[in-house]
């Protein structure tokens, strides 16, 4: 596999990879095998564009007790969270843009944000950690890891999804009433096409960082 070479302020748009309906190992073992290609010079990376069977997952802030079995623990900041069907999960296994990671944890959010804008929706970042909201529920979570100034994890997007998966954990900590879809907030059905076609529309927000 050949070296690719980055040209001092040039940025291109990465690559969309969209994997369908994937286990969640599976692509956490594609999203770690990607990103140590980045870190030799093999890759640009790529954007990650999946659905998960139900899974539930920790990150490194989930407490003791919230381990139970079947709950899978990750490198990811945060804590547990929920993946199934109608839930949109953007993985942007990328250099950062610049060496910042609250910048591109903001970075995230607007890209988010401007999803959200697609369907009429007015999202907002969390005030008090890392997410977006619409009209004070959550539409979307965001979980990051970052070794070498590459991206791992990212973004799931709640689209048009049974919500019963975040009542069986404390989602990120919130109470699961929190937690909502973007086909509720807009108050119509909104495919995952649709969400994935507004996902790849924004997708230079995450090369640039703006």
């Amino acid at each position: 596999m050949g070296i690719q070479v980055r040209l001092p302020g040039i940025v291109t748009e990465p690559e969309i990879e969209d994997l369908g309906t994937e286990a969640f190992t599976r692509t956490h073992q594609k999203m770690k095998a990607l990103a140590e290609d980045v870190h030799h010079g093999h890759s640009e990376g790529k954007i990650l564009l999946v659905e998960h069977p139900p899974v539930h997952t920790a990150g490194r802030a989930t407490p003791q007790e919230e381990l139970r079995e079947g709950v899978v623990p990750i490198e990811r900041g945060g804590r547990t969270t929920f993946h199934g069907p109608g839930q949109l999960v953007i993985y942007p296994i990328l250099r950062l843009p610049k060496r910042d990671v609250h910048a591109w944890l903001r970075t995230l959010e607007n890209y988010t944000i401007a999803i959200c804008a697609e369907f009429g929706l007015t999202g907002e970042a969390s005030v008090d950690g890392t997410g977006v909201f619409v009209d004070t529920k959550k539409v979307a979570s965001i979980g990051v890891a970052i070794r070498h100034w590459i991206n791992l994890h990212g973004v799931a997007i709640n689209v048009d999804m049974d919500l019963a998966g975040f009542f069986e954990i404390s989602p990120c900590g919130l109470e699961p009433t929190t937690m909502t879809d973007l086909s509720r907030a807009a108050g119509r059905p909104i495919t995952m096409n649709s969400a994935k076609q507004a996902a790849r529309l924004h997708s230079p927000i995450l090369s640039t960082g703006h």
